[in-house]
């Protein structure tokens, strides 16, 4: 119990602190919360603090307020001045030595270059001035006049380079036309043999296409022949044989009509016919002409 109040007193004091004071109350009462304070603790500090005069506070280094204060940054003492001896003198007195000596020689320096350029002030002043000196009418004009020349000469050769440039670019422009128009013959030539190549080749293909079909066609042409002509010797071949037939049944009775018969005249079959006829009915072994069936007797 003894413990809690001289906490809450502790508390007291640090809030009772100007410098505390400033900080916001929030802050103060978490700072108080931190070191163990319960809440009606902190409000009973809250309210002694505003009672308790700053002339009755105590000091800060008579409480044990210090263990509630900030930390501030450490503040160091400043070192002891070491005490000098004569060797510090010494090196004091050389240092000084050789700057004075420095100094000197510096000044010396000075001093020499100084009379190197008043010496050297008239030859100066007879080769350099002429150059930094302006140029005189005369020299300003020829100048001037050799300017000029020089610019018309560049005008005159800028005017040729242009005259040389536009003739080139309108050369190169009726090439270009020249090379365009032979282009568009070029191409017009190549598509008229591009069709004629294509025209060509379609006819090539119903040529081919026709010969096939010739080709095709021909063996059936040649049996259609075949079969036709085999067909006409048959029945070239029947009409013979009715013919024997009837000249056989109709034989004449005396040798007299038979020759009047004879004295008619051959029949009116084709000698082709005939000729077709003879050949087709000699391998089968047919019967004799219709001249020796009709001297038979």
């Amino acid at each position: 119990m003894a413990d809690r109040k001289q906490l809450v007193q502790n508390a007291v004091e640090f809030l009772s602190d100007p410098k505390i004071q400033e900080a916001p109350l929030t802050k103060r009462i978490s700072f108080l919360e931190s070191k163990g304070l319960t809440t009606t603790e902190i409000e009973e500090a809250i309210s002694q603090s505003a009672t308790v005069s700053t002339t009755s506070r105590p000091s800060v280094s008579s409480t044990p307020h210090a263990q509630f204060a900030f930390q501030g940054p450490a503040v160091t003492a400043a070192p002891p001045i070491p005490q000098r001896d004569w060797r510090d003198y010494f090196i004091m007195a050389l240092v000084s030595g050789g700057l004075m000596y420095g100094l000197a020689a510096l000044a010396r320096v000075s001093e020499i270059l100084h009379r190197d350029e008043l010496k050297m002030k008239p030859k100066w002043k007879k080769y350099i001035m002429p150059h930094l000196q302006p140029p005189s009418e005369d020299a300003f004009e020829v100048t001037s006049s050799q300017l000029t020349a020089q610019f018309d000469e560049a005008a005159a050769l800028l005017k040729q380079i242009q005259e040389e440039t536009v003739a080139a670019r309108d050369a190169v422009r009726n090439q270009q036309e020249a090379v365009d128009s032979a282009i568009d013959q070029v191409k017009t030539v190549m598509s008229e043999l591009r069709s004629g190549e294509e025209k060509s080749q379609n006819e090539m293909r119903e040529i081919r296409s026709e010969v096939d079909t010739i080709r095709d066609m021909l063996p059936k042409m040649i049996e259609a022949n075949r079969e036709a002509q085999t067909h006409s010797l048959s029945e070239l071949q029947q009409e013979l044989k009715s013919l024997k037939a009837l000249l056989v049944t109709r034989r004449p009775e005396s040798p007299s009509a038979a020759s009047s018969i004879l004295n008619l005249g051959r029949p009116s079959i084709p000698a082709w016919q005939l000729a077709g006829g003879s050949e087709a009915s000699t391998p089968s072994g047919t019967a004799p002409s219709a001249d020796s069936s009709s001297t038979t007797p």
